[in-house]
């Protein structure tokens, strides 16, 4: 089947050409039959897929947790199948099918969130102003192991929880947040295993609701998501669904697979078997290997 290489130029900057180089190199290699589109300010992720939506390839975004969303929500009901090469900065999504996935080609959940999917997981509260803080978050400045971890030192000392209504397993809640998590799968942040129990293909997401709390409290919860240390806390809950609903006075932000999306009123489904992904688990070896 035909590879179709997306590269995100935005984010690999000036290694676009390197990565266009060993993407060439590694296919020829190994016979692969493929094309390579970058995008540009001229020619946008989405103005090139417009070709694809009748093809059946195998569409490999280049980048991080956002270029694979923005793909997925273009490619979402096609016959065309979602694989990717992980160049971003978080690269999650990738962390979880290490662990969930055997190398091969999949059908596995997919979460919808008012007119838009993601695969790996959304946040409200603090945790979505963290992953939005594009500043810091891209920085060339900082390392990308730590871009999370200033970004949090940064919003820990401004953030105030949100209100909001939830209806979620049969009941309400209304309360102040700090966050809300929905976990299709298992880290987001640059490796916080937020969702350590979640799966790709039951059908469920796990949602875990952290109440207002203290500074110091919150600051514990923060740092215990890293080692999953959450799943046995008393300020956080968890509930598994098939759907919530999260409905807010004021326009709030959610991070969803490292993509903003605001608005006061998020419903959100699950899609069981929802999008077919390719894990090409040597194809990325070889890549990461070339890039290093």
């Amino acid at each position: 089947m035909k590879h179709i290489f997306l590269i995100n130029s935005f984010s690999l900057k000036d290694k676009t050409n390197k990565i266009k180089e060993i993407i060439e190199k590694i296919c020829k290699e190994e016979n692969i039959d493929f094309k390579i589109e970058i995008n540009s300010k001229e020619k946008s992720t989405e103005d090139i897929l417009e070709k694809y939506q009748k093809t059946k390839y195998i569409i490999l975004p280049v980048g991080g947790d956002g270029t694979i969303n923005r793909v997925l929500n273009k490619i979402v009901g096609t016959n065309n199948i979602l694989g990717y090469i992980p160049t971003g900065t978080g690269n999650d999504f990738h962390r979880s099918n290490k662990e969930l996935l055997e190398p091969g080609t999949h059908t596995i959940d997919l979460i919808k969130i008012n007119n838009k999917y993601f695969i790996n997981v959304a946040c409200f509260g603090i945790d979505a102003e963290i992953g939005n803080h594009s500043d810091i978050i891209h920085s060339k400045w900082i390392p990308k192991k730590q871009r999370y971890n200033a970004s949090l030192i940064k919003h820990f000392m401004t953030y105030k929880p949100r209100k909001m209504k939830i209806k979620i397993a049969g009941k309400e809640i209304e309360k102040e947040f700090t966050t809300v998590i929905v976990c299709n799968a298992r880290y987001y942040g640059g490796g916080y295993k937020v969702g350590p129990f979640s799966s790709l293909q039951d059908g469920l997401m796990e949602v875990y609701l952290v109440e207002k709390t203290n500074r110091i409290n919150m600051l514990g919860l923060i740092v215990g998501i890293k080692y999953a240390f959450h799943e046995k806390s008393n300020k956080v809950e968890k509930i598994q669904t098939k759907s919530l609903t999260i409905i807010s006075e004021e326009e709030i932000e959610a991070n969803i697979d490292g993509e903003i999306l605001k608005n006061n009123h998020f419903d959100i489904n699950i899609i069981p078997k929802g999008i077919k992904i390719s894990y090409n688990k040597s194809l990325i070896d070889n890549i990461e290997k070339y890039l290093k």
